[in-house]
């Protein structure tokens, strides 16, 4: 019993481990189901599972009895007799078989020993496993492309945002030179260099704001949702899909959906040689018939009624299909899912370092942006204050302006990359947040 109970803490702590609930808005939930419906790669991917269902239904009818009727007629010439002498010395005839000959018949067929069809059918049930996890596996990735694309579009808003205040600053700070151009307290090439940083702070805008229409654009294609500017979460979180976990590679390998459809791929090719070395052996089925025809002894001309039971026995001597190729071509292909399948582990473990290093990369970065941005928006203070009583020039005040709004996106592409990272990882994981 204890050991039983340790299995069962064990089962349930790793389902708890891989269903970690994490604070996903539900306005992503919505746009991740909404693409299940709406994106027609899903359906496509249904419609193939449904596919491999009916050909393991296909494969189970093989089990069945099958019948045939038959109507035929066949005239023979010459038919065969019999001739012997009579009492009175001439010869006469007896016809073994007639001219004309009628058959009516039902023939079932029963198979009793069919190992071939066996494999056949479990090879069958392996592509439907296949099919099933390629749908998952399609899932998983659509879901967090639409995750890739929502959050995007929320980076690309507050960056307008930031943008916004910068191209503002710098209208506030255009308005003040042409007064002091005007009271001759600036010269033009101030007035000329605020204007050329505020074209260019107008063309970035008009740049993110492009982005982000392409970024809706790709979410409506995603879920079938159409316009823009209906993201009402503007919520960045960059913790939002951290992930908790002691052992981040035996939740990958067990999770991951690539490496699912590999195991899937493998048992499906050890089917196909068992199939190939399985086509070998015979196959026993069960005859029977009934029905009605002519020929019989003595009246070859009367119709009869007529049945027949028994067994029969296939035994494969030189097959068209060529088991001995067959199960070679077999054998490589399974040998090739297996390392398909080391492959996949190889960058799996690739793929969870580079996202790992990524994330400590970003968490670094963000660490010092606060103090980065603290810095920049004392530094733009001042340089405000200095530059109405001309204590420094329009180029410095333009830079401290700068720098106060390139520290505010670095940290927004901060959050956002670190965000992206532990997306990803989240994926690699098969991670199922929705």
């Amino acid at each position: 019993m204890k050991i039983i109970s340790l299995i069962i803490i064990v089962l349930i702590s790793i389902n708890l481990l891989s269903a970690q609930e994490f604070s996903v808005p539900k306005e992503l939930k919505k746009f991740v189901e909404q693409s299940f419906v709406k994106y027609p790669r899903v359906a496509e991917m249904k419609d193939q599972v449904t596919l491999n269902e009916v050909k393991v239904g296909l494969g189970k009818t093989a089990y069945l009895p099958t019948a045939m009727g038959d109507l035929s007629y066949r005239q023979q010439f010459p038919t065969p007799l019999i001739q012997f002498p009579s009492a009175s010395g001439q010869m006469q005839e007896i016809k073994i078989q007639p001219a004309d000959n009628y058959n009516a018949s039902i023939t079932l067929a029963q198979p009793l020993i069919d190992l071939h069809v066996s494999s056949l059918l479990n090879k069958a049930k392996s592509d439907l496993e296949v099919s099933k996890d390629n749908l998952e596996s399609f899932k998983i990735t659509l879901a967090y492309q639409v995750a890739q694309v929502y959050y995007s579009i929320v980076f690309l808003n507050k960056s307008l945002e930031v943008q916004q205040e910068q191209i503002r600053l710098l209208q506030s700070n255009l308005e003040q030179i042409k007064v002091k151009v005007k009271n001759g307290a600036a010269l033009n090439y101030d007035l000329v260099s605020t204007e050329v940083k505020y074209t260019n702070a107008v063309n970035f805008y008009t740049d993110l704001r492009a982005q982000m229409d392409k970024q809706y654009n790709l979410l409506g294609m995603l879920t079938g949702i159409s316009g823009k500017d209906y993201l009402t979460d503007t919520n960045f979180g960059s913790s939002v899909f951290t992930l908790v976990t002691d052992s981040l590679s035996a939740l990958a390998y067990r999770n991951n959906p690539e490496l699912r459809i590999a195991g899937d791929k493998i048992k499906s090719a050890s089917w196909d040689i068992i199939s190939a070395e399985r086509s070998r052996l015979p196959i026993l089925n069960l005859q029977a018939g009934m029905g009605y025809r002519n020929g019989f002894m003595p009246n070859i001309d009367l119709i009869n009624f007529n049945y027949f039971l028994g067994l029969g026995i296939t035994i494969p001597i030189l097959s068209a299909s060529r088991p001995g190729f067959q199960r070679k071509m077999a054998v490589i292909n399974h040998d090739a899912t297996q390392l398909a399948l080391e492959t996949q582990k190889v960058t799996l473990h690739k793929d969870l370092l580079n996202a790992m290093d990524d994330i400590r990369k970003n968490q670094k970065k963000l660490a010092s942006a606060d103090t980065l941005i603290k810095q920049a928006q004392l530094a733009h203070t001042l340089a405000s204050e200095r530059y109405k009583f001309g204590v420094i020039t329009n180029l410095e005040l333009l830079t401290a302006v700068s720098n106060f709004k390139d520290a505010q996106l670095s940290q927004l592409q901060f959050e956002y990359n670190l965000l992206l990272s532990r997306l990803d990882l989240c994926r690699l994981a098969g991670i199922r947040w929705w």
